[in-house]
Formats: structure tokens, sequence, C-alpha cells
């Protein structure tokens, strides 16, 4: 597992973790590139940079909303 797929299912856990989503690397890879574009930095990120956070924050927030995370399945919830 790599880096940005660690601290993102971490993410998803803490603020959505009662959205009953369960992505999957394929899914935290187009998260992560989303972000990219949109002009975040994984090095600002990991140092600390809150404005980072919050734009990581707001990407994988409109992709739950947008459908484009996996939703668990009843069993797992």
């Amino acid at each position: 597992m790599r880096a940005h797929h660690r601290f993102l299912k971490n993410m998803t856990k803490t603020f959505f973790g009662d959205k009953g989503v369960d992505p999957t690397p394929e899914e935290f890879d187009l998260v992560a590139s989303v972000f990219s574009r949109a002009g975040g930095s994984w090095e600002r990120l990991y140092g600390g940079s809150v404005d980072d956070v919050n734009l990581l924050r707001k990407t994988l927030q409109i992709a739950i909303k947008g459908g484009h995370i996996s939703k668990s399945s009843d069993w797992k919830k």
C-alpha cells in the first residue's frame, strides 16, 4: 500500500466513516490525481499544510457524493 493510500484510507475512516464507503486503491489513485490537478501538493500535505489537507478532504467529499467511491456492502457496515 502506498503512502497516499494509507493517508486517504485514514482520512476516509475519520471524516466519512458514517457514509458507508469502501474505497479501492484505484479510486484512491483517482482522488490523488484530481487533488494534484487542483493544485494540491503531497509534499506540502505531509509537511503539515492545512490548505492542502482541506483541499484533499474536499476532493474526497466530492468523489463520495459523485459516486466515484465504492459503497460498502450492507453486511460490512
